[in-house]
């Protein structure tokens, strides 16, 4: 939404730029020609604006106090010519505002306003339209810039916010309400109760999703059944609503906001508002020196000069030339509390945006400890406030600190992408990102939260050293390229559409008219006949399918995952909350059991709001399960480790890339979250290692995508890297084996292509995993020998036992390669994307490899390293992985590898059973 208040400057803005932030940065080997300093200057940009009265009817175009961006223009046009719409622009550029015309010339088309603006008639049964919101602060938001707009415009629209925090007469608002703003979680459960909402339904015109690109993943698959069931409450209630979608940018825009709704869109994506100057700082931390850094808030960190390579599209190798490589830069948790602080310092409204929710309290207080450091730099006797903000905070907390920053009583606030939304935080000057937040997209949706209209903002993005943050500051150029990470959609998780079935069933019941309207018959009529079996549905689709189980299967949707199984967080049972501080207990969110096993073991630590918490017991056996938690005061956090198995692949799709063959399909991985370690608070060194969860693995049923490397290859790269040994990061007493070292590049290459997902995809890389193997066939279903996961119950040892008596039972030699999986059971879609993608991320993924200077033949966290390796990052080996990726992507010629094969022809069972994960 235009935001028409003046932004608030800073008291000083000549430190609000590039230069001078550098320049007065209290390390004085720091100045803007530093090689760990680059900047971006982005020029403004002038409105493309169109006359007002040439798009809307008098009455709202005399009263509308701008004049229309062109993407408003275009979108309001196809509106009025019955389109569905996703406008996909900037941050801050007037996508409210459409939807917001349409509902109004909605009403006045339909006489529910007059002429005039008044209302003529009490009661509405002629236009109505939902607005659906990601976050109930948003939501909160949004009502109240409606209000203000139809105030402005004199319309008398009744906009009510109807979810699970309203209170009062809710019956007077599915009465009265023009205009219903609501979040899924509320719609999912609302639908049930649909004959209450008659009058709403019967007239409904308008459909608007705000933030649509969110909605991807396991979320985006719910949204698109509770989309689909609640055309199925409007189709039988008379109404057929357009859509509009606003968006940020994403790559592929039509097919997530086709898929979102399951209707033909038209997208406008050709950006009208004005956008001021803005500097924007890739900023790569020091080397660090851990001799010296061995507290984390200690300052200043002393810059080592940073080696030179001359052909710096080679990989290092171990030489003379590279005696002073980076092998660990400061981290961005660390770093970026300092920019924040140095900020906020001076008086600039701040955003820092964290990867974590425990990082926005650490960042908070790393903050604070650098201007204690530094009394010469920042006067200490003024200092400013500022606060985490997480979704792990209670409501009244949240809502508090938002109202505290847009007054100013706050000049900074550490969040989570909780802020990259457009809850109205009031206007600020800078923003500063501890990482790279995964996608193109959501590093322009956060750095656009400053600088709104057309005044000058500053972004600082603190690099961390992994894959893809030292990818984007080594490339600056891919920041400003065009193409953007595509936002997955996939309803074909059937775990969540199963559920979704039930829902549907007992809000109306299905019959044959739901057929292709709302699944496929096969799809629809299997669904229908295992509930029937299980007794939770009566008759048929051809006649009447009704619920018949337990009531409101509405409450088994688990937005968030593909269970309806959550953990609730609560204070163990000998805790005096009043002597923490805690008088209200906890208001924390639950959470899903995958995020349970692996962040909420016993003796896990959690940070919320300032407070550690050690998790003290999980009780699984009752129909809420909980985590007891305790406050705790210790100087260590924790860090799970896992370990992976793949069982029973299932080939649906495949395609050749160069000899190579690329697979996608199903299959069951066990993953089993089994150890972990306490990392010291002030060095992020571990201090004990590999302690039990004592938690089972976990087995899911989900999509996959693998990659089968052509016989020469593996042949003539066993060859070449038979030699190598500790190169691969393995102790010299276990690397008797000719394939480590090409198996170390099977690793290698794994790690990388899941690490530079992002790049590609809408996707955190921590809901993928991976798992390199010499066996690719003893993963595989087959015939001639049982399902696998009959055999061995919940036992990764028993499923590894497994895997190789099946090694024994194949005849011949089996393929190798690697796999990589959706980390939630039904699969998320985006094994599905990457098989559609494979080529483009394998390019990213080779490319970082490649490019990396660390020197290592082993890697760095900045191109194979991956933190929750459950082999502790090892074996693993650049070169090979190289290799592999450049035979690949065909960039490499098959006769520069001919000198390394051997001369007899090699074949027969030739592989160990080893797989990594």
């Amino acid at each position: 939404m235009t935001d028409t208040n003046p932004p608030k400057q800073s008291a000083d803005d000549s430190v609000a730029d590039a230069d001078s932030i550098i320049d007065t940065f209290p390390r004085e080997s720091l100045s803007p020609d530093s090689q760990f300093i680059h900047t971006i200057e982005r020029p403004p940009r002038p409105a493309d604006t169109v006359q007002t009265a040439s798009i809307l009817r008098p009455r709202l175009a005399e009263t509308y106090p701008f004049e229309l961006f062109s993407h408003q223009a275009e979108a309001l046009t196809a509106l009025a010519d019955g389109e569905n719409v996703t406008v996909t622009t900037s941050t801050s550029s007037g996508k409210t505002h459409i939807y917001a015309l349409q509902i109004a010339r909605n009403l006045l088309n339909a006489g529910v306003l007059n002429a005039d603006g008044s209302r003529a008639a009490e009661h509405n049964e002629a236009s109505t339209a939902l607005c659906v919101y990601p976050m109930k602060a948003l939501t909160k938001d949004q009502k109240q810039a409606l209000d203000d707009l139809y105030d402005d415009l004199g319309l008398d629209i009744r906009v009510r916010i109807y979810d699970g925090d309203t209170t009062g007469d809710r019956r007077a608002i599915r009465e009265q309400a023009d205009v219903i703003l609501t979040n899924f979680a509320g719609l999912n459960v609302y639908l049930e109760h649909h004959d209450k909402w008659s009058r709403f339904y019967s007239a409904l015109d308008l459909v608007a999703i705000d933030e649509s690109h969110t909605y991807t993943g396991i979320e985006g698959m719910h949204v698109a059944w509770i989309l689909r069931r609640m055309q199925r409450v409007a189709a039988y209630w008379g109404s057929s609503p357009q859509y509009v979608l606003t968006s940020a940018t994403i790559g592929n825009p039509h097919a997530h906001s086709t898929e979102l709704i399951g209707e033909p869109v038209t997208v406008i994506d050709d950006d009208g508002s004005p956008r001021g100057p803005r500097d924007i700082i890739l900023w790569n931390p020091p080397p660090r020196n851990k001799t010296r850094d061995t507290d984390v808030h200690d300052d200043p960190v002393e810059f080592a000069e940073e080696p030179t390579n001359d052909d710096e599209t080679q990989p290092r190798e171990t030489d003379e030339e590279v005696e002073e490589f980076v092998p660990e830069r400061v981290p961005a948790s660390v770093e970026a509390p300092r920019v924040f602080n140095h900020l906020t310092a001076n008086d600039i409204r701040t955003l820092l945006f964290c990867p974590s929710r425990k990082l926005t309290e650490l960042g908070v207080q790393r903050a604070t400890k650098h201007r204690q450091g530094n009394p010469r730099s920042y006067d200490t006797s003024a200092t400013p406030r500022i606060e985490a903000y997480n979704a792990g905070l209670g409501r009244h907390t949240r809502h508090q600190r938002e109202h505290e920053f847009k007054t100013g009583a706050l000049t900074g606030i550490a969040s989570t992408s909780a802020l990259e939304l457009g809850i109205d935080i009031g206007s600020l000057d800078a923003t500063v990102l501890m990482g790279y937040p995964g996608q193109r997209q959501a590093f322009w949706q956060r750095i656009g939260r400053a600088g709104r209209e057309a005044s000058r903002s500053l972004a600082v993005l603190v690099g961390d050293h992994s894959t893809l943050d030292q990818y984007v500051l080594s490339n600056p150029d891919y920041l400003l390229e065009n193409d953007v990470e595509d936002a997955v959609v996939d309803t074909s998780n059937n775990a969540v559409f199963a559920t979704h079935v039930l829902a549907a069933a007992d809000e109306i019941a299905l019959d044959d008219a739901d057929i292709d309207s709302f699944a496929s018959e096969d799809r629809l009529r299997n669904a229908i006949q295992m509930w029937r079996e299980a007794g939770y549905i009566d008759g048929y689709l051809d006649a009447a399918a009704h619920y018949a189980g337990p009531g409101r299967p509405q409450t088994r949707v688990n937005l968030y995952g593909t269970s309806d199984t959550d953990y609730h967080l609560t204070l163990a049972d000998d805790v005096d909350p009043a002597a923490h501080g805690l008088t209200d207990g906890l208001d924390l969110e639950p959470v899903e059991q995958n995020r349970a096993y692996r962040d909420y073991h016993e003796g896990a630590i959690r940070l919320q709001d300032g407070q550690q918490f050690e998790v003290t017991n999980i009780d699984d056996d009752r129909p809420q399960p909980i985590i007891e938690l305790t406050p705790v005061d210790r100087d260590y956090y924790t860090r799970t480790r896992s370990k992976v198995n793949v069982l029973d692949a299932d080939t649906e799709q495949t395609r050749d890339i160069n000899g190579f063959t690329l697979h996608f399909g199903r299959g069951t991985v066990m993953v089993h979250h089994h150890t972990y370690d306490q990392i010291d608070i002030k060095n992020n060194e571990p201090t004990t290692q590999g302690i039990p969860t004592d938690v089972p693995p976990i087995l899911m049923d989900t999509q996959l995508c693998w990659v089968e490397v052509p016989e020469d290859i593996e042949t003539a790269l066993v060859h070449k890297y038979q030699d190598y040994g500790i190169e691969t990061g393995v102790d010299p007493e276990d690397t008797g084996m000719a394939h480590l070292g090409y198996i170390a590049g099977l690793h290698a290459a794994e790690h990388a292509t899941i690490q530079t997902a992002p790049l590609e995809l809408r996707v955190d890389k921590s809901d993928l995993g991976g798992l390199a193997t010499l066996v690719m066939d003893t993963h595989y279903a087959h015939p001639d020998y049982d399902d696998i996961t009959d055999s061995i119950t919940d036992s990764f040892e028993a499923a590894t036992h497994a895997i190789e008596q099946r090694t024994q039972q194949l005849n011949g030699g089996t393929a190798s390669g690697w796999f990589i999986y959706d980390g939630v059971d039904g699969g998320l879609g985006f094994a599905r994307a990457i098989y559609n993608n494979f080529e483009a991320l394998a390019e990213r993924a080779r490319d970082q490899l490649r490019d990396c200077n660390c020197g290592q033949p082993n890697g760095c966290p900045a191109c194979t390293f991956d933190e929750h390796c459950g082999n502790d990052n090892k074996p693993l080996l650049r070169a090979s992985a190289i290799d592999v990726l450049n035979q690949l992507l065909g960039d490499n010629d098959r006769e520069a590898l001919s000198e390394h094969l051997p001369e007899e022809e090699h074949g027969g069972n030739r592989h160990p059973v080893i797989f990594y994960s």
